[in-house]
């Protein structure tokens, strides 16, 4: 199934990147706060065109409703970070970052390799206050877009080779691990440390 060369890494990390999912996975929710904020949109740009306030126009009982439906559609539709295991496979000239399953959408989530050639990565960065580690170099990506019964697909649904890109994940669901001494223990690649 996986078209990843099926070779044995010199040392796997297996850890926990802080992922950004939603708070509610009703997709229902975020159409509705689309909805409301298209209706707050209308009044606001109908009010510029008339110079007239155009929320004075709805009754109390409208105005309070769409207040709060704006207001408790936005914070009930947040998002927050949870843990999600992931690894860094270590080889003799290349890592790969492996993402069992990563949460981009409520309609979204992928299988992800991202494959580094050492010689091809730019620089690795820990950001220390956002707590990021951030990958820049060529990268060849491969994903499969998970089936909404839950199944990976045969084939990926996007496989290419990007020039000069950047892969990167949040160190803050697994505070116990080093990930600066891990990657610079098992890979040629230094980590630059920066305060942002």
């Amino acid at each position: 199934m996986e078209t990843v060369k099926k070779e044995t890494p010199n040392y796997v990390l297996k850890a926990k990147e802080a992922m950004t999912v939603h708070k509610n996975p009703n997709p229902w929710l975020g159409r509705m706060k689309k909805g409301v904020w298209i209706i707050v949109a209308f009044i606001i740009l109908s009010s510029l065109i008339y110079q007239e306030n155009m929320f004075k126009e709805l009754s109390w009982s409208s105005q309070v409703m769409l207040v709060v439906l704006a207001v408790g559609l936005t914070f009930a539709d947040g998002s927050h970070r949870v843990p999600s295991p992931f690894e860094i496979r270590f080889y003799d000239d290349h890592l790969i970052l492996y993402r069992e399953k990563y949460y981009y959408s409520r309609k979204v989530q992928r299988k992800e390799y991202w494959k580094f050639y050492y010689n091809e990565i730019e620089k690795i960065e820990l950001g220390t206050i956002k707590k990021r580690i951030a990958i820049y170099g060529d990268v060849e990506a491969i994903w499969y877009d998970y089936n909404k019964d839950g199944t990976v697909p045969e084939k990926p649904t996007y496989h290419r080779n990007v020039k000069r890109t950047i892969c990167y994940f949040y160190t803050s669901a697994d505070p116990d691990v080093d990930f600066v001494a891990e990657i610079e223990e098992h890979s040629p690649i230094k980590v630059a440390i920066e305060d942002k």
